[in-house]
């Protein structure tokens, strides 16, 4: 009995692995895959060579300090290299297959161009990661959006927020003020601190 249900738990367990790696062989695709002369975030290479000479390429991506860049590196007759670029340091490999092209995947990594990040959400989170969100809530609805009026904006690549902050005054009374700050560039909008009821990038 014993062995029949350990049979069925590795069936089960096979079954879960094929399902989740044939999702994650999907990724990438369409309008997903991003070639990378249209990437801004993504510098790609390669040289192919015929037999013995190995194809060489390679990867950068450069805005780590916006997210993680994915690279796919589509190889002819042979399973594709998807490389995690979590830094700006060049990564290169090899192969006895030819390099059909490298591509930046939007659904596997974090973006592949500053726009793809530029969201009222992700200005959002960036703002709730920030050492200002320990003292101030996003409040009120100051921006129009899709939605409506939204205390979070966006524009370029900057972000707005409308927000309400504790500060202890002259006499050390805790209080309350509305206040808001706009043009945070979306990298620096997690360096935002309360600096007594003003919002400030970085330090107070």
């Amino acid at each position: 009995m014993r062995t029949r249900q350990s049979i069925l738990g590795l069936l089960a367990f096979a079954l879960i692995v094929a399902v989740a790696g044939a999702a994650y062989a999907a990724s990438c695709s369409g309008s997903n895959r991003v070639f990378h002369s249209h990437a801004e975030c993504l510098h790609g290479w390669w040289d192919n060579n015929e037999w013995p000479r190995d194809s060489t390429f390679g990867v950068q991506g450069s805005c780590s300090e916006w997210g993680k860049v994915v690279a796919k590196i589509e190889l002819v007759g042979a399973m594709d290299r998807t490389w995690h670029l979590n830094n700006d340091d060049k990564r290169r490999g090899s192969s006895g297959s030819r390099v059909n092209g490298i591509h930046c995947c939007k659904d596997v990594g974090d973006l592949c161009n500053h726009d793809d990040m530029m969201t009222p959400d992700n200005c959002r989170s960036q703002f709730e990661d920030s050492p200002a969100a320990n003292t101030c809530y996003l409040s009120g609805g100051r921006y129009y959006g899709s939605d409506g009026l939204s205390p979070v904006s966006v524009f370029g690549e900057d972000c707005h927020f409308w927000v309400k902050c504790e500060y202890y005054d002259d006499n050390w009374v805790k209080q309350e003020i509305e206040t808001s700050i706009e043009g945070v560039w979306y990298p620096d909008a997690d360096t935002l601190r309360n600096c007594d009821g003003e919002l400030k990038v970085g330090r107070c």
